[in-house]
Formats: structure tokens, C-alpha cells, sequence
């Protein structure tokens, strides 16, 4: 008896430390809740009464725990809520010199060497400390012309204090013809979510707690299963937050390279007169005509084994159309000779008034008049 007498003791003496741990809880919730709240005071002090009878039926009932423990968990929330609004007020001038600026450019380079710049990029890159993310290259694979087209497209990350060098770097060995830049702002959702992240950290922590005072084993799944359900939030926010930091800490640069025998020309700025105009279109068809010419030039001397083997076929073609039409020439000539002959022996015959076969051919006479 007396053992069972000292059991009894211990554990009313634990579900005692027990009420008092949640009791106060309970208590700094509530009375934040009131202090943040724009309600009456008397409303303050009804909560207040009922959440102490609320934790009166928790140890009325021990299979009551999550249920009081839930409460405990909404008036955290609420207290969370209303720091995390503080915060943000109080962190809004803080921000100003330390915002999280996500940056991210796009060019369009021209070159007229290709394969030494995407070297040039590719040192200055890893001397910048950035690097590579993808690339998507066409070397000239182009049969059928007479020059190879190379292009390139490559998103690439630099730190964001080292972006304005490494485009500056671009203009002088290349021709940028298009430049396209955007800033997304994301501070105040990283300050919101770290806010929270804290917020389910000390969550974490009393739960903890209430797990080691647990006596029932439905306490104990019901605490396990949400401590799993936080740490899960913890996990994803903070994958969100690295996400995030690696988008500040590196810009995002989209550069597609092609590779031209001339650079694009600026425009100008003054208009061109009518002169000058007619001047420069004229060089230009000039020029255009040039470059024809010598294109067809070389298209020539490349193809010039496929037109040789046309010529040879085409020449065989005719030869055989000639001796074709030779002959039916010749069978067309005796036809005609054949049929001459019999024309004139038939005209013959009847001159001589035979008949073609030999025999005298009757002419009759006309009747005499009296």
C-alpha cells in the first residue's frame, strides 16, 4: 500500500507540474492576445476565465491532452502573429539598406569570333566567381552552305556585385544589339518567412517538452505526430530561404551569341538626309551585288563534281535523243520514197490505160449526135 500510496503521490505531483506548465502558457497567451487586440477589456478577461476552465477539463479528462494542447498552440500563433506584424514594422527601415534584390538580365551578342569568345566568357566567368548553369551550342553543322553558322545560348550566374563588370566586359569584345534588365524585390516575404520559421522553431521546442511529460500513449502519438508536421514546415522554409539567398547572392544572365561576317550598325541618332540616304543604298546594293556574285562564284567551285556529272548525263541524253531521231529520220525517208513510187506507177498506168494489174481499162465513149 505504501508503495502504491508513493506512486499515486509521484504522479499527481507530475500532472501538477503538468497543469502549471500549460496553465502558464495559456496565461502569456492570453494576456498578449489582449494586449495586441483591439477588444474591451472585460472580453480580455473572459477568455482569460475560459481557458483556465478549459485547463481544469484537461486533467478532468486525460485523453483530453491534444485538444488542450491545441488551444495552448492557436494562442502561440496568435501571440507569433502579433510580434511578427511588430517586426515588420520595426524592420521595414532595416531592410531599406539590406533588401533582397533578385536580379536578372538578358543579351544578344553578335561576334566575329565565336570560338574565342566563348573562351574569354568562360575564364572570365570562373574569375568573377560565378558559373555555367546551361548551354545550348550550334557549331555549323550545315552541309549544304558554304559557311557555317555558330550560335549559342548560355544562362550563366555571377554574383550580383560583379553583373555591371561582366556586361561591361561583353561591350568591349563583342556587339550587344539587345539588352533587356529586371529587379523582383522579395524582402518582405524572406523577413515573413523567416519570422515564421522562428515562430515554428520555439513550437518545435515545447512540444518537445510536453513530449517528455506525456504519460498516455495517445498524448504521445497525437505530440509525434504534430512535432513531424512542423519540422516539416521547417524543412521547406528553409529550402525556400536558400533558394532565395542563392538568388540574391547570384544574378541570372541569359546571353545568346551568334557569330556574323559584320556587326549590326548602330543607329544613329540625326536623321539622314535624302542624299545621304540614296548614297548609302546605293553602296549597299553595290556591296550586295558584290557579295552575290562572289557567292555564286563559290558556289560554282563547290558543286563543280555534282555539275560535271550533270553535264556528262545531259550530253549522253542527247547523243542517244540524236541517234533516236536519226533513224526514225531514216525510216520516215523510205516510207516516202516507197510511197512516191507507187504514186507515179499507179499515174503511169493510167496514162497507158491499163489497169494496175495488166489488163486494158475501158473507157466508154459518148453517144453521136445525128
Amino acid at each position: 500500500m505504501d508503495n502504491f500510496d508513493d506512486k499515486e503521490s509521484k504522479k499527481m505531483r507530475r500532472m501538477k507540474n503538468v497543469r502549471r506548465s500549460i496553465t502558464g502558457i495559456l496565461a502569456c497567451a492570453v494576456l498578449s492576445t489582449a494586449l495586441c487586440a483591439c477588444g474591451s477589456s472585460s472580453a480580455s478577461s473572459g477568455s482569460y476565465k475560459n481557458a483556465a476552465a478549459d485547463t481544469g477539463a484537461y486533467y478532468d479528462e486525460p485523453m483530453a491532452a491534444a485538444e488542450s494542447y491545441d488551444d495552448a498552440e492557436m494562442a502561440m500563433y496568435d501571440e507569433a502573429g502579433a510580434g511578427s506584424a511588430d517586426a515588420t514594422k520595426t524592420t521595414e527601415n532595416a531592410t531599406t539598406s539590406n533588401r533582397k534584390l533578385i536580379r536578372t538580365a538578358s543579351l544578344s551578342v553578335e561576334t566575329k569570333e565565336f570560338d574565342e569568345m566563348l573562351v574569354n566568357l568562360d575564364n572570365k566567368i570562373k574569375e568573377l566567381g560565378g558559373y555555367i548553369e546551361s548551354m545550348n551550342g550550334n557549331y555549323g553543322s550545315v552541309y549544304s552552305s558554304y559557311r557555317t553558322s555558330k550560335s549559342a545560348d548560355l544562362t550563366v550566374r555571377i554574383p550580383s556585385a560583379k553583373v555591371d563588370e561582366f556586361i561591361n566586359t561583353i561591350g568591349t569584345t563583342a556587339n550587344i544589339t539587345y539588352r533587356s534588365e529586371s529587379v523582383t524585390d522579395v524582402t518582405l516575404d524572406y523577413v515573413d518567412m523567416e519570422s515564421h520559421k522562428k515562430m515554428l522553431i520555439e513550437e518545435q521546442n515545447r512540444l518537445m517538452e510536453f513530449l517528455d511529460q506525456a504519460e498516455t500513449v495517445e498524448e504521445i502519438i497525437s505530440l509525434e505526430d504534430r512535432i513531424t508536421s512542423v519540422k516539416y514546415q521547417i524543412d521547406s522554409m528553409e529550402s525556400q530561404l536558400r533558394t532565395y539567398d542563392n538568388k540574391v547572392d547570384y544574378s541570372t544572365l541569359n546571353i545568346s551569341i551568334q557569330e556574323v561576317i559584320d556587326y549590326t550598325p548602330v543607329v544613329e541618332e540625326e536623321e539622314l538626309t535624302p542624299v545621304e540616304r540614296m548614297k548609302e543604298g546605293f553602296m549597299d546594293s553595290l556591296t550586295s551585288i558584290g557579295i552575290g556574285f562572289r557567292e555564286f562564284g563559290i558556289w560554282v567551285v563547290v558543286h563543280l563534281p555534282y555539275i560535271v556529272l550533270l553535264a556528262i548525263v545531259a550530253v549522253i541524253v542527247l547523243v542517244v535523243i540524236k541517234i533516236v531521231n536519226k533513224k526514225n529520220a531514216a525510216k520516215r525517208e523510205v516510207y516516202k520514197e516507197a510511197r512516191l513510187k507507187r504514186e507515179a506507177e499507179a499515174a503511169a498506168n493510167r496514162e497507158a490505160g491499163k489497169t494496175p494489174d495488166g489488163g486494158a481499162l475501158y473507157v466508154s465513149k459518148p453517144d453521136k449526135k445525128d
